[in-house]
């Protein structure tokens, strides 16, 4: 429908509207879906010239309020794209579906999550330890979707194979102190399944680099590995394992990840689920 303006004139200023969408009553102007006044009071311009605006309805409020909850929502969608672009499925876990919601390690979780500014001025991040399917990725993943939900800042979680093949795949196009400057400008980086890449003299620095560089930027870092914590704790005799691991040392809090493993409680409980309604 065309807009159909018309001009009232209140207290001696002229104010147009949308009679579509207003209407007059008793010299002041009404929306008409949800009644309130939408010209405000007169006010003193220049000298004697006064000034009338349109001001915003119960409506507009509403649409204003919804588009912004859109945008919201299509930015953390969009970071979480970023943050999971090498594993789509994990941007799914969330901490309100743990099983075992008063685990101490899920409580840690909910705790980072929570303090995660003040922790961030002291570079303080978390190093997940535990045997293989206790569900260290998870959990990871889960505070990254948490933080980007309640911070809108940026995450990235990826393991150091995936990042070995973004370097090599680019090969001499690649500036890698500017690659691992955009890792350490992220607000939150995690490091998944740390240890199962190769170890080589070539791994090993570009490991050390990475981590480094977070540890300068001052910046907190997750790391989920199988690697036994005495291994990283009380040092090593491999130079090169040895200077990553006392950056870690300095920079990452020892979780361990204990229990069942939350994903295949969450497999059950998805099974249980569909058994149920299978039959009936």
């Amino acid at each position: 429908m065309e807009d159909k303006i018309k001009t009232i004139e209140i207290d001696g200023v002229e104010f147009p509207f949308n009679a579509n969408k207003a209407f007059e009553k008793d010299g002041h102007i009404y929306c008409r879906q949800c009644g309130e006044q939408i010209d405000s009071e007169p006010l003193a311009c220049l000298g004697s010239k006064k000034i009338i605006f349109g001001r915003k309805c119960k409506c507009d409020r509403e649409e204003e309020a919804k588009r912004k909850d859109e945008e919201i929502a299509n930015h953390i969608r969009r970071l979480k794209e970023e943050c999971f672009n090498t594993s789509r499925n994990l941007i799914s876990c969330t901490l309100d579906k743990v099983i075992e919601p008063d685990r101490q390690e899920v409580i840690i979780a909910k705790n980072f999550v929570k303090n995660f500014k003040e922790l961030s001025k002291g570079n303080s991040g978390l190093i997940f330890h535990g045997n293989v399917g206790t569900g260290k990725t998870y959990l990871a993943a889960c505070i990254a979707n948490k933080i980007i939900e309640e911070y809108q800042i940026r995450v990235k979680m990826r393991n150091i194979p995936q990042i070995i093949n973004d370097i090599e795949k680019r090969g001499f196009d690649i500036d890698k102190n500017d690659y691992y400057r955009r890792l350490s400008s992220v607000s939150l980086l995690i490091l998944d399944d740390f240890g199962i890449e190769r170890n080589t003299e070539y791994v090993n620095e570009m490991v050390y680099q990475i981590i480094n560089t977070r540890y300068e930027s001052k910046k907190p870092t997750i790391i989920s590995t199988n690697i036994p914590l005495g291994v990283i704790m009380n040092g090593s005799n491999d130079i090169d394992k040895e200077r990553i691991y006392s950056r870690i040392r300095e920079m990452c809090i020892p979780v361990k990840i204990a229990g069942k493993d939350i994903r295949t409680e969450l497999g059950k409980k998805k099974l249980r689920e569909t058994r149920d309604l299978l039959l009936g």
